[in-house]
């Protein structure tokens, strides 16, 4: 648990992000548990934001996409 907290606190930048992906994951996936092309195109977009706040969390502070 001691761990789990660490990592939230070292990165913190990353959770908006981060959550943000997952809630995407959740609404792109269907009930056959595929998952379309443009939902994809959506998904790396954000996967590459939580990638660019890992890499420069001082430079990039909580990005969205529209």
């Amino acid at each position: 648990m001691i761990k789990l907290i660490r990592l939230a606190i070292k990165y913190k930048a990353v959770l908006p992000a981060a959550i943000a992906l997952v809630q995407e994951i959740e609404k792109s996936i269907s009930d056959d548990g595929s998952i379309s092309r443009e939902e994809r195109s959506k998904l790396m977009k954000r996967f590459w934001v939580v990638v660019k706040t890992v890499q420069y969390p001082d430079k990039i502070q909580a990005t969205t996409i529209k």
